[in-house]
């Protein structure tokens, strides 16, 4: 069987083992790039807690926030690993609001702590 069949088939058995959110486009190569999920969500609250419950069926978590250059929106992404090691990266994009994301200038990537997500459920909530 090729690699891709393998990604294929991990990223499938993933998204029938979990009830995951809606899924915009999937982006999957043989190579050592992760695959790349990106959501059907809209709006902080959403998006925040649709990249919860995927965090929740992953390894190995990290989370980061990158405003494009243009600075008009902010992505939110967390990248782990399914429990049979594939790597995966899942994203969502969110309108930029200066309260919300006061230290994040346009083209920057910043870490951040997952549980920000968390916090990010409820609206009005600000960036630390």
């Amino acid at each position: 069987m090729n690699q891709l069949m393998v990604f294929l088939d991990a990223i499938r058995d993933h998204l029938d083992l979990h009830q995951l959110p809606p899924v915009a486009s999937l982006d999957v190569t043989a190579w050592s790039r992760p695959i790349t999920v990106q959501l059907d969500v809209d709006g902080l609250s959403d998006v925040a807690r649709a990249l919860l419950v995927w965090a929740n069926t992953l390894d190995d978590v990290t989370a980061t926030l990158w405003r494009v250059q243009q600075g008009v929106s902010v992505h939110l992404s967390i990248i782990g690993r399914t429990p049979c090691g594939i790597p995966v990266r899942v994203f969502g994009a969110v309108p930029f609001d200066p309260s919300t994301f006061p230290d994040l200038p346009a083209g920057a990537k910043q870490p951040m702590a997952v549980y920000m997500l968390r916090d990010w459920m409820a609206p009005g909530e600000v960036a630390a």
